[in-house]
């Protein structure tokens, strides 16, 4: 069975922006996905702040055009948030908000069962 994987949105950063020093191991986690060694999964917030932050150092066209071929990566699935994934959130065991928003819509339900009892 292939590993369900979220993908933290510094990872897309490095990636895109080319950051270092975590650029390396940021594009190694891009290439295992592509060779579908994982399911990768984010959600619609890191795609908007992949964009916020994209376009402060590549301008709007070029941002425009990452984001794209974001929406079109067939190995990620991109996942909503809404009322009922915010409200698990701030009522899961995660001691980290920011992370359970991002964490909680990617989840299958028994996992998320485990991590609120």
């Amino acid at each position: 069975m292939i590993p369900n994987v979220l993908i933290d949105t510094d990872v897309m950063l490095d990636v895109f922006l080319d950051r270092a020093p975590h650029n390396g191991p940021s594009k190694m986690v891009m290439a295992l996905l592509e060779q579908k060694c994982f399911h990768g999964h984010i959600t619609a917030t890191i795609v908007v702040n992949i964009y916020f932050h994209v376009r402060k150092h590549l301008g709007k066209e070029n941002t425009n055009q990452c984001v794209r071929d974001l929406l079109n990566t067939k190995e990620i699935e991109i996942h909503a948030i809404d009322r009922n994934a915010l409200a698990t959130a701030i009522n899961s065991a995660m001691t980290d908000f920011e992370d359970a928003v991002q964490a909680v819509p990617a989840m299958l339900p028994e996992e998320l069962l485990e991590k609120l009892l």
